[in-house]
């Protein structure tokens, strides 16, 4: 009998228990019904370059018929746009971004010429193409740019939302898709670091560098899914507004530019996922754009407008949607309205991605004394400048919260030691070149950078080249440099060729730099001169043997020009004094072409004064003074003479001096002074045009330096193009010494 008290006991006990549960269960699930009472709403942005501009006044729209955003997703610029949004900013902060930058920088990832270290602005080539070498075999860059620019916007819009690392805790969750390129499928990024997923995200192929992240390397999404629709399906989003940036087929036969079969090739890689998106939106907008493509960044008030045509046409169906959802539940939104962060208190700065002897190298250009107030622009101006050293790449950065302010990290890493490049020129003074260069950076293994660089120019005129160049501290540079070069000169009177010299020149310049700033140098060295220089025509006196010459220099150079061949402001200053010594000769007429024996000493000056202004935002005037002169009594050997003519900015040997009208080094002086007067005017596209003037005096005598007969007048007229091989110019000239029209073609840029 007890055991069946127990046992009815315990039955009891078993039966009020499983009650309780199930009244529990009733009324968590009733709580959950209530929750999903209003149901959720996901806004999915597709991927599309430059149209998605016209994202934002949809987001706007959407803002302002009172729908709740509860998800957000995108891929490549949709990442962008979407995570933007997600952080708090508000769709006309958005715009306002957008309108404010510079997108020529973003995409074209060029370095401005004022970052440039002075030595490259001396030194004015640019090659074709680099290749990186590695394990002694040339390698091909995977991208046309870094990325550096894209990466600091990136890095300076995500800095509100620094601390949150799983994006369901952002203002509105988020997630943004990219392409695993190892394995050939999508990644799809809910936490990390929001720049650099979205950077992922939008690493259109070939034009920007991937992303390496999470073991991954990843490239833009739309190779793989363009509209991640499926994604918010799956997320739980009840409603889906979805917005289609993708190009309808493009058919074969217009197909004929790069831009386009990209296009079509990403159009073709994610059609299925596009198809499933399209059909699966509840509410599905796609803006005519009008034939606008990914690459239209400078056309964004055009693109910014046709959004707002879209948004116009769906706003009734959008207030319909947000009246429906506040008659289920009552709701109010509340978003963050953040504003981008311009300074930042800096206790300490943390370097990732290279090696620990060169961290310091790198977080000294941020400062050295810590705490200090840093703006952004700050930031990105030094990393700039350590981008433009060509010895780092692949930047971005962001911060960490520490006791008093931030930790300022920062993520680069070092360019190759080892690179080939290539560049070819032709022009009319010249001829046809092809310039193959290897570089070696580092060579000797320390902080204090150090370059060996191999110059060989396979050309009509060639010359091979060894320069070696190394840092010392911050501020000191010493180097040494050796070329053969070849070179062929005519002399002229009047249009009738009267001599031409066939030079071989080798020469040897050892030098110490002071470098103060980005601007300006000042350069020591010691030369030593091999010379041949044979008469061709005529009889000019030159034997055929070599001469050696010698000579010490002083060079100052400053240059703050903003570009390096259509510079629309800022200077240009050259100046060089040399001490020339040479043995002088009485047995016979040479190269020296003098009468007195024994050791000589000649002293000459150079001055090259450029000053470039503005007018308007696509022309500009140059003005530049010129002189040179000689001093002491001695005859100064003929290589040592100034050649003038020409229109070539390439200079084997310093004494060549340009002048519109006269052909090239047409005329051998002592002593010159000459005014150019330059107007360039961008008037459409890549097209320019630029209008010479050059004037004044010239002798190889100083007492008829100044002279009437020895005034000479150039003028001419230059239609040119910006292309991938550099400027392509054609030039008609002529000058008060020549009769007749002068013709000049130079394409390429100029080694």
């Amino acid at each position: 009998m007890n055991y069946l008290k127990n046992y009815f006991a315990r039955f009891l006990m078993i039966f009020f228990m499983i009650g309780i549960i199930s009244v529990n269960d009733i009324f968590a699930q009733s709580a959950k019904k209530k929750e999903k009472e209003r149901p959720t709403v996901g806004v999915v942005l597709c991927g599309g370059g430059a149209k998605g501009f016209g994202l934002i006044r949809i987001l706007k729209a959407i803002d302002e018929a009172g729908i709740p955003v509860d998800y957000i997703a995108g891929t490549s610029i949709g990442s962008i746009i979407g995570s933007l949004y997600a952080v708090g900013y508000d769709p006309d902060e958005i715009e306002k971004m957008v309108r404010a930058q510079d997108w020529n920088a973003v995409i074209y990832d060029q370095i401005p010429q004022k970052y440039l270290p002075i030595e490259k602005k001396v030194d004015t080539r640019r090659y074709l193409a680099s290749f990186p070498i590695s394990n002694g075999k040339i390698k091909v860059k995977s991208s046309v740019v870094d990325g550096v620019y894209v990466n600091m916007l990136l890095s300076r819009l995500m800095l509100p939302a620094h601390n949150i690392r799983d994006y369901n805790k952002l203002p509105v969750p988020f997630f943004c898709i990219a392409t695993d390129v190892e394995h050939a499928c999508q990644y799809e990024m809910t936490k990390g670091d929001l720049a650099r997923s979205v950077r992922a995200s939008m690493s259109i192929p070939f034009l920007f560098k991937p992303v390496r992240l999470d073991n991954r390397l990843l490239i833009d999404g739309g190779m793989i899914n363009n509209f991640p629709v499926r994604n918010m399906k799956e997320r739980g989003a009840d409603i889906i507004i979805g917005i289609d940036l993708e190009d309808a087929t493009i058919p074969a036969s217009e197909i004929d530019n790069s831009l386009l079969l990209l296009t079509s090739l990403m159009n073709l890689s994610s059609l299925e996922e596009s198809l499933y998106a399209r059909s699966n939106c509840d509410i599905y907008i796609r803006p005519d754009m009008h034939g606008r493509n990914m690459l239209s960044f400078d056309d964004y008030d055009s693109i910014i407008y046709f959004g707002q045509v879209a948004a116009d046409q769906f706003m009734p169906k959008f207030k319909r949607l947000a009246d429906s959802l506040q008659m289920i539940e009552y709701f109010e939104i509340e978003r963050p309205h953040t504003k981008p962060m311009e300074t930042i208190k800096v206790v300490g700065v943390k370097v990732e991605g290279i090696e620990d002897s060169h961290n310091v190298v790198v977080a000294q250009e941020f400062g050295t004394i810590f705490p200090q107030e840093m703006t952004i622009t700050d930031i990105e101006d030094a990393i700039l400048r350590l981008r433009a050293t060509g010895y780092y790449e692949n930047f971005w950065y962001g911060i960490e919260d520490a006791k008093g302010g931030y930790i300022l990290k920062v993520h680069c890493e070092e360019i190759s030691d080892r690179t080939a490049a290539v560049a070819i020129h032709y022009d009319n003074d010249y001829g046809i070149g092809a310039l193959v260069n290897f570089t070696i950076k580092n060579v000797v293994h320390s902080i204090d950078r150090s370059t060996l660089r191999f110059d060989l120019n396979i050309a009509e005129n060639p010359y091979f080249k060894v320069t070696f160049d190394r840092h010392h501290r911050k501020v000191f540079r010493f180097g040494a440099d050796f070329g053969v070069y070849s070179l062929t000169m005519n002399q002229y009177h009047k249009g009738t060729l009267t001599n031409s010299y066939s030079i071989q020149a080798n020469k040897l310049d050892l030098h110490a730099k002071l470098v103060p700033n980005l601007r300006s140098l000042i350069k020591i060295g010691a030369v030593a001169d091999l010379i041949h220089m044979n008469d061709v025509v005529g009889d000019g006196g030159l034997k055929d043997n070599y001469n050696l010459f010698s000579y010490l220099y002083l060079n100052f150079y400053y240059e703050n020009l903003d570009a390096p061949s259509f510079a629309r402001k800022g200077w240009r200053i050259d100046m060089t004094a040399k001490m020339i010594f040479y043995q002088g000769v009485t047995d016979e007429v040479t190269m020296v072409n003098m009468s007195n024996s024994g050791m000589q000493s000649s002293f000459v000056a150079y001055l090259d004064m450029l000053k470039t202004i503005p007018i308007g935002k696509k022309s500009a005037l140059i003005f530049e003074l010129e002189g040179a002169t000689r001093l002491g009594d001695a005859e100064l050997p003929v290589f040592y003479h100034y050649f003038v003519g020409g229109q070539s900015k390439m200079k084997y040997f310093d004494n060549i001096i340009s002048f519109s009208g006269l052909a090239f080094t047409e005329s051998v002086v002592e002593h010159l002074a000459f005014n150019k007067i330059a107007w360039q005017w961008n008037f459409y596209g890549s097209l320019y045009s630029t209008l010479h003037f050059d004037y004044g005096f010239m002798h190889e005598t100083y007492d008829k330096w100044f002279d009437s007969g020895s005034f000479v007048l150039g003028c001419g007229a230059s239609l040119g193009i910006n292309t991938l091989l550099g400027p392509v110019e054609v030039s008609v000239m002529g000058s008060n010494c020549n009769s007749g029209v002068m013709g000049f073609i130079n394409v390429g840029y100029w080694f």
